[in-house]
């Protein structure tokens, strides 16, 4: 079955804008075929602020209907502390708020065909609430998805993930912690670090990962990336599904 086609099927859909490129080019499809469309972004304490900027810009600048919605994951005493389930009661909490907010629209999410071979507790959760995936529906993945956004103009940024995958399983998360995650990384962001950065904290000591060609540059700013309060910091390179694999070796 062609995009097009799950696409007109699954309207009028709302569009769970994450402020990726994955959800973004989703987005951008539904608007590029004339279709009733809006979209929604969770904001929770584990969301990087840079993408709730993003994903506002984004759908304003194709004119479509947006608005943010606060959600505090931490009032979950259970998921502050960090569970292996994570991710699955996340996005469960997530989409359940979007759903009761869809009003009957269909939710739809950027979830690609290349998910399936991944590790992704998250997927469970969007099975079990009938949340539709088009790109994963008709075997679109990664490769599949950068092609159409650079048709469409959008932008294809890095790999992201929510804050909370850089603290390793068991151990609790807490507002201040998620804090000097997202500043660090956005400072590193500011002196130029380009490609996926991940800012992982284990008590106070930090893994810093990058690129492979970002890893020297990212290391001259050891010193500024001690005024965050981290005790030690090491670099090294970045690899998909690192953080929970590093998650699980360190406890």
């Amino acid at each position: 079955m062609s995009l097009r086609t799950i696409l007109k099927e699954n309207t009028p859909a709302l569009i769970a804008l994450s402020g990726g490129t994955d959800s973004m080019t989703l987005l951008a499809s539904f608007v590029k075929e004339g279709l009733p469309v809006s979209a929604a972004t969770v904001r929770s304490e584990f969301t990087p602020p840079e993408e709730i900027v993003r994903a506002e810009l984004f759908a304003r600048k194709l004119g479509v209907e947006w608005r943010v919605i606060d959600v505090s994951v931490l009032s979950d005493e259970h998921l502050r502390s960090n569970p292996e389930d994570r991710c699955y009661l996340c996005k469960k909490q997530i989409m359940q708020t979007l759903l009761f907010a869809a009003d009957g629209k269909t939710v739809c999410d950027g979830t690609h065909a290349d998910d399936a071979d991944e590790e992704r507790p998250g997927k469970k959760a969007l099975k079990e609430l009938g949340i539709v995936s088009p790109f994963a529906l008709c075997g679109i993945g990664k490769r599949g998805i950068i092609s159409i956004a650079k048709e469409l103009g959008v932008t294809v940024y890095p790999a992201s993930s929510c804050l909370a995958t850089r603290i390793p399983f068991g151990e609790e998360i807490t507002e201040e912690n998620l804090k000097i995650i997202a500043e660090s990384e956005a400072f590193l962001r500011k002196k130029g670090i380009q490609g996926v950065l991940r800012v992982r904290l284990c008590g106070r000591d930090a893994v810093i990962e990058t690129e492979r060609n970002e890893m020297v540059r990212a290391a001259l700013y050891t010193e500024d990336l001690k005024t965050f309060g981290f005790t030690t910091i090491s670099f090294k390179e970045y690899k998909t599904g690192g953080g929970n694999t590093w998650s699980r070796i360190e406890q």
